[in-house]
């Protein structure tokens, strides 16, 4: 009964955060807030010292990618990819989800560009992050 209620909770917030980040490439902090304290809850066995040390490497690695792409990644999923710490609490498994939404996102962005026939144009990331990190859950 836990394991569906922590599906449907996820699937919620996915649902919620993904379509406000569709329909106006805003991912808002209130709902990052209540999606990480509901994820708390639901986690807090798992969040100990190998949790605090995934969330200073993810924290590097995004701090990294904020400067490197210098913008292009939205504030927004940034902070969704910490939050998603909290989901998969050990950093090699959080990388490997986090690869997943990249390459998810990567294949739909090519997609769409080859579909569109315009490059440069910003895609709603959230959506991808989700299904990246569905395993975690």
């Amino acid at each position: 009964m836990f394991e569906v209620f922590a599906q449907f909770g996820y699937l919620t917030f996915a649902l919620i955060i993904s379509k406000s980040d569709i329909t106006r490439r805003v991912i808002s902090n209130r709902s990052l807030l209540f999606f990480a304290i509901f994820s708390v809850l639901l986690n807090i066995e798992f969040l100990g010292l190998t949790f605090l040390i995934s969330v200073c490497l993810a924290t590097c690695l995004l701090i990294a990618i904020h400067l490197i792409f210098s913008g292009r990644v939205g504030s927004g999923d940034l902070k969704l990819f910490w939050v998603m710490t909290i989901w998969s609490p050990v950093f090699l498994e959080w990388l490997v989800f986090f690869a997943w939404s990249w390459i998810l996102g990567g294949i739909f962005s090519i997609a769409s560009s080859l579909y569109l026939r315009r490059l440069g144009s910003s895609i709603p990331f959230a959506p991808f992050i989700f299904l990246g990190f569905l395993a975690s859950i």
